[in-house]
Parts: structure tokens; C-alpha cells; sequence
């Protein structure tokens, strides 16, 4: 999957060029770095199994609580339900999000969904939203590469597939733009949560 998903960063970078939150940024990168070559110690040795249902439960439990937010806030107490209020992370949450994200996507390319936990909350806006997963999501891969062929997982076969998948790849790419440009940021939210969702469980399941 890593030579489709890099190419699936490197074009969806034209469209979203500078338009990504810098502070989640350089919060995140450092951390994933971290966690990609700590996870490279442990790639041929983890069970794919078992790392599929934890981080399938988490993300069922975060799409679960962050859709029912302003409720259990209301639950909690009246003046603590604000539906627009804005969740300010500290430094270390981010590179802690960015070592979970690092150790997961080397091992299952999973990190999107600890990166979605971290910038969701945020309310960040579509456009920054994708532009900001967009590139960390290319930073995460490139650093993967090196990491995957001193493994020998790479061969001459996985890459003519890799060019022959790079049209609809593109394609995919704009269609996202596209749709992206016509939901609000409420929408927008409500959608990934519930493809997160669904993620989950599908984790679970398999």
C-alpha cells in the first residue's frame, strides 16, 4: 500500500499547498518520526491481529464520544456545552498523537485515525483539515520508505501495479477536492466521524 498512498500524497499536495495548520505540524512530525523508527524494530514481529482490535476499539470509542460531544458536556453541566468551542492541545499531546500515529502507520498504515483524533477537535475548517492530514500524511510515508526497503518489501512487481493504479488514484484525488468544497465544516465533521467510525469496526471485525 505505501507506494499508492505516497502517490496519493504527492497529488493531493498540488491542491491543498500551504493551506495546512502549521502549529499541529510541527507538532506531529517529530513525534511520528519518533514512532516510525521505534515501530521498524517490531514490524516482523507484531501480530497483525491483535494490533487491528486495539486500534479499532480506540477509534470507535473517540468517533462515539466526539459525535455525542456537546450531550455528555450537557450532562456534565450546563455551561460546559459550548458546540463551537474549540479544543487547545498542548505540545506534548501533540507529539504523543504523532508517536502513536508513527508506530501505527508503520505497522498498518493506520495512522489516520490518531491523527483525525487529534485534529478534529480542533476545528480546523475542511480545507485546513485535509491540507494539514494531507501533509503530515506525506511526511509519515517518506519517512517509511527507507524503513520498508531495508526490510526487502518492496519488489519490481509492486511498483509497475503502483503506476498502472496511478490514474484512478488522480482521479480519486479530485473527486475528494470536489466534494470537499461543497459540505460545511459541521457536515464535513459529521461525515469523517461516522467514516471513523465505521473504520473501527471494520477493525474489529476483520
Amino acid at each position: 500500500m505505501l507506494p499508492i498512498l505516497f502517490s496519493t500524497d504527492i497529488i493531493s499536495l498540488g491542491h491543498y499547498w500551504k493551506q495546512w495548520h502549521r502549529t499541529s505540524i510541527w507538532r506531529l512530525i517529530p513525534g511520528a518520526i519518533i514512532g516510525i523508527i521505534l515501530a521498524s524494530f517490531i514490524l516482523k514481529d507484531i501480530s497483525n491481529y491483535h494490533l487491528k482490535k486495539v486500534i479499532g476499539g480506540i477509534v470507535c470509542l473517540f468517533a462515539v464520544i466526539e459525535f455525542f460531544r456537546v450531550r455528555i458536556l450537557l450532562w456534565l453541566g450546563p455551561d460546559t456545552a459550548d458546540p463551537e468551542a474549540v479544543v487547545q492541545f498542548k505540545i506534548w499531546h501533540g507529539v504523543i498523537a504523532g508517536i502513536v500515529a508513527g508506530v501505527f502507520s508503520t505497522l498498518a498504515h493506520m495512522a489516520g485515525p490518531i491523527i483525525i483524533m487529534y485534529l478534529l477537535p480542533q476545528k480546523l475548517g475542511n480545507r485546513t483539515f485535509v491540507a494539514t492530514t494531507t501533509i503530515l500524511y506525506f511526511f509519515i510515508n517518506l519517512t517509511k520508505i527507507p524503513v520498508y526497503f531495508q526490510l526487502g518489501l518492496f519488489n519490481f512487481e509492486l511498483f509497475i501495479e503502483t503506476i498502472l493504479l496511478l490514474p484512478f488514484v488522480a482521479i480519486g484525488v479530485q473527486v475528494g477536492v470536489y466534494l470537499n468544497s461543497r459540505f460545511s465544516e459541521q457536515i464535513f465533521s459529521r461525515i469523517v466521524l461516522i467514516v471513523l467510525f465505521v473504520t473501527g469496526i471494520y477493525l474489529l471485525l476483520v
